[in-house]
C-alpha cells in the first residue's frame, strides 16, 4: 500500500549543447549540485530528502539540437511501506521472557499502538520491545519519477544538496636557501550516510543566496552541462575541475591537491618608525633618543591564476620543521596582488639613535637618525623600512647627502646572512 504526498510539476527545459556527458559534480562552497543520467524513478530515504532543495529537482535532455524544447511532468512520491495488519510478537516489559502475538496498529519511535491478537485488547509497548517476524521498514522513501519517458533521448537529472560542499586550504612553506612552496589543497566533505560518485568534478567559488527549507543559505549559480575555466558565472568562478572518478564516503573529508602553477609569494620584514617632533620651546634645545625593535615578517601573493577563493592558511618554516602561524586568505580575483603581516621576527633587529636640535627663533626643528639593522638568520633577507611623521606634523626627508626624499623614508634592502648594515637620514619639521 502507498501513503503519498504527490507533487505535480510541468518543467519546461532548454536542451543543452554538449558532446558527451557523464556524471558529474558542481561543489560549491556550502553545497553541491548533482548532475546523473537518467534511466528511471529514482529513490531517496528521508534524511537525503531533507538536505535537497526540492525546486532543483529538474530534468535535462542531452542533445545537439539547440532549437529543442522539451517539456517533462514531475511526480514526487512519498512512499510508505504499511505495518499495520501484520502480525508481530511483544513483550510488556524488559524481564519478561515469553512474547504476545499482537497486531501493529500503529508504530511510532518510542511507543507504539498493538492489539492482543488472542484477546483484542489495545495496548502501548516500547518499541524496542517489539520483535518483527519480517524486515520492518525503518524509513521512508520518497519517489521521483518524470514523464514521459524519452527512450530516443539521453536524460540528465540535477539536483542541488546541502550536505556536501568543498573549501580550500593553503599551505605555505619557507626554507633557508629563500625557496618557497605555496600549496592550494581541496577539502571535499560528506555530511550524509551515503557515498556520492562521479566521472567529473568541478569546484566552483563564489556567493549567491540560495535558501533551504531548513532555513539555511548557500550559493548558487545557473548551471550548464559544459563549463569553461575562462568564464565568469554571474559572479560565481569555476576553480578547478577533476576529470577522473571520485568517489566520496558517507562521512568523509576527501583532501585533494590543486596545480595552479602561477602563484607567486615574497617574504619581506618589514617595520614602520613613527616619529613625533616637538615643536621648538627654547633656542640650540637638544636631545638625544634611542629605540630597539623587531621588524614583522610580510608575505606579499601575486595571483596570475585564475581567481583565489577564500580559505585558511597554515605558514610552516620547513627548515627547521616548525608552524611559523596561520592566516585567512580572503577571495582574490586573477592578477590580484595581497599582503599580510603575520607578527615579528626576532632574528630582524632594527636599533636607532635620533637627535633632536631646536631653535625657537628660527621656529624649526631638525632631527638626524642613525639606523642600524642586523640579520641574525642563516640566510639572506628582503627588509623595507618605511619611516614617517605624525598625521599632524608637516615634515621633510632628507638622505645622508642631503638629497630631498619628500614627506616619507622609504627604503628596500637585501641583507646577507649574519649581517647588518646601517645609513643616516635627516628630518626637517616645517609645520
Amino acid at each position: 500500500m502507498l501513503f503519498f504526498t504527490s507533487i505535480l510539476s510541468f518543467l519546461c527545459i532548454s536542451v543543452i549543447e554538449i558532446t558527451g556527458f557523464d556524471n558529474s559534480l558542481r561543489l560549491y562552497e556550502s553545497f553541491a549540485e548533482i548532475h546523473q543520467v537518467y534511466d528511471g524513478p529514482l529513490r531517496f530515504q528521508q534524511a537525503d530528502w531533507d538536505n535537497i532543495k526540492h525546486e532543483s529537482l529538474i530534468l535535462r535532455s542531452v542533445s545537439n539540437n539547440t532549437n529543442q524544447t522539451i517539456s517533462f511532468q514531475r511526480r514526487i512520491i512519498r512512499l510508505n511501506a504499511k505495518s499495520s495488519d501484520k502480525t508481530i510478537f511483544v513483550r510488556r516489559h524488559p524481564a519478561q521472557k515469553d512474547t504476545i502475538a499482537c497486531e501493529l496498529i500503529k508504530e511510532d519511535r518510542e511507543y507504539s499502538l498493538v492489539r492482543d491478537i488472542e484477546t483484542g485488547h489495545y495496548f502501548r509497548v516500547q518499541s524496542d520491545l517489539i520483535e518483527y517476524s519480517y524486515e520492518p521498514q525503518t524509513n521512508q522513501l520518497y519517489e521521483v519519477s518524470f514523464h514521459p519517458v524519452l527512450f530516443n533521448q539521453s536524460l540528465v537529472v540535477t539536483y542541488i544538496v546541502n550536505n556536501l560542499h568543498w573549501h580550500a586550504r593553503y599551505i605555505l612553506e619557507t626554507f633557508n636557501n629563500g625557496q618557497i612552496k605555496f600549496q592550494i589543497l581541496a577539502d571535499i566533505i560528506n555530511l550524509s550516510p551515503i557515498a556520492y560518485h562521479s566521472n567529473q568534478t568541478y569546484l566552483m567559488s563564489g556567493d549567491i543566496n540560495l535558501a533551504f527549507g531548513n532555513g539555511k543559505s548557500s550559493s548558487l549559480v545557473v548551471s550548464s552541462d559544459t563549463l569553461e575555466s575562462t568564464i565568469d558565472y554571474s559572479g560565481v568562478h569555476l576553480f578547478s575541475s577533476i576529470n577522473d572518478s571520485l568517489t566520496i564516503e558517507p562521512y568523509s573529508i576527501l583532501t585533494l591537491p590543486i596545480l595552479l602553477p602561477y602563484i607567486r609569494v615574497k617574504v619581506l620584514f618589514v617595520y614602520s618608525l613613527i616619529l613625533s617632533i616637538p615643536l621648538p620651546a627654547t633656542n640650540n634645545a637638544q636631545s638625544i633618543i634611542s629605540g630597539k625593535h623587531k621588524f614583522q615578517r610580510l608575505y606579499q601573493l601575486s595571483n596570475s591564476s585564475s581567481l583565489l577563493p577564500t580559505g585558511h592558511l597554515l605558514l610552516y618554516d620547513s627548515s627547521s620543521h616548525v608552524l611559523t602561524g596561520e592566516w585567512y586568505l580572503p577571495t582574490l580575483a586573477e592578477s590580484e596582488k595581497y599582503e599580510f603581516e603575520l607578527g615579528q621576527d626576532p632574528d630582524i633587529m632594527l636599533l636607532y639613535n635620533r637627535t633632536l636640535l631646536t631653535n625657537r627663533t628660527t621656529n624649526s626643528s631638525i632631527m638626524t637618525t642613525n639606523v642600524l639593522i642586523q640579520n641574525y638568520k642563516q640566510r639572506q633577507v628582503n627588509i623595507r623600512f618605511k619611516s614617517l611623521c605624525q598625521l599632524s606634523i608637516t615634515c621633510l626627508f632628507y638622505d645622508n647627502k642631503a638629497r630631498p626624499l619628500g614627506s616619507r623614508l622609504r627604503s628596500d634592502l637585501a641583507i646577507d646572512a649574519k649581517s647588518e648594515i646601517a645609513f643616516t637620514f635627516t628630518v626637517v619639521r616645517l609645520s
